[in-house]
């Protein structure tokens, strides 16, 4: 594609057309090249599993090569008999645009001549998008992006619509890793913590439902709530800050605070392990709770 320019300054429909046009070009090569990519690192996983090039003669030796695809048919997970028997088609959503036709290698099985189930690595199966908008869509959750706003871009980046159920399912299934990173033991313990609480309004079910073409509903209001933040502040000049523990609670009582600060100390947050200092407003509650948790043994700065 010919992008025309002129000697004098550009109007501004102009180089917005200009732009458009880069951006679509820009686009185009990038698919492309994720293709080729994609493909390629598909080949060498069947290459690395089969334990030959493509085109070579397959040879059984006396030794199983055992590998984690299996035979849908007869459960054969040796790699000695696994051959290559074509490709499929596939298309593949990523925040780039749409990939279609990629070539998707197909394994057989030559003990009873049925499929082999392959797991790639860089490709889940039956996933209509790529793992591009697992990350985009956890990132944009952290930096408060509505489901609404990242469904309306995606769907403009591939050229079809993504509903926002997809997308908050994505957004569940950190879930687990953040009820697992609650218990983790630190182990680079700072030498200083920061306490201090953050309000804002939630919108919480009421218990009641609203009448709707469904009948199922549930009805919300907003209702105040203080998260409840412990910052991390290293002193070893890298200048490191990191959140040790968060909880959501309903006000900033001394058993609220208490309740994150032993979490902390369980998870080896204590003086013995490094800790020196603890920074909090000039609330007594919070005071009250870092006396009763950790006494004399470190600083409390305000």
């Amino acid at each position: 594609m010919t992008i025309p320019f002129q000697q004098e300054k550009l109007e501004e429909k102009k180089r917005q057309a200009i732009l458009e046009a880069v951006y679509q070009q820009a686009k185009g090569a990038a698919t492309v090249g994720v293709k080729a990519v994609i493909k390629a690192l598909l080949e060498a996983e069947v290459t690395a599993k089969l334990g030959r090039e493509k085109g070579t003669i397959r040879h059984i030796s006396g030794q199983p090569r055992e590998v984690d695809w299996v035979c849908g048919q007869c459960g054969c997970a040796d790699g000695q008999h696994f051959t290559r028997d074509g490709q499929y088609r596939r298309s593949l959503q990523r925040g780039w645009g749409s990939v279609e036709g990629l070539r998707v290698p197909i394994l057989e099985c030559q003990q009873c001549g049925h499929d082999v189930l392959c797991h790639f690595t860089i490709l889940e199966k039956y996933e209509r998008f790529w793992l591009d908008l697992d990350q985009d869509v956890v990132l944009g959750s952290g930096l408060c992006e509505s489901l609404r706003h990242l469904g309306e871009r995606w769907s403009e980046a591939v050229g079809s619509s993504i509903g926002l159920r997809t997308l908050n399912e994505r957004i569940n299934q950190i879930a687990p890793l953040l009820a697992q990173a609650h218990h983790a033991p630190i182990t680079q313990v700072p030498a200083v913590i920061r306490c201090d609480g953050i309000w804002l309004r939630l919108q919480v079910p009421t218990g009641k439902r609203k009448t709707d073409r469904r009948g199922r509903r549930q009805h919300h209001k907003g209702k105040r709530m203080v998260l409840l933040v412990a910052l991390g502040l290293w002193t070893d000049g890298s200048g490191r800050r990191e959140i040790l523990e968060l909880e959501l609670a309903e006000g900033e009582t001394q058993p609220d605070w208490q309740r994150l600060l032993d979490c902390l100390e369980e998870r080896s947050v204590r003086p013995e392990a490094g800790l020196q200092a603890v920074i909090r407003d000039g609330k007594g509650e919070l005071g009250a709770a870092v006396a009763q948790v950790y006494g004399t043994r470190v600083i409390e700065q305000r």
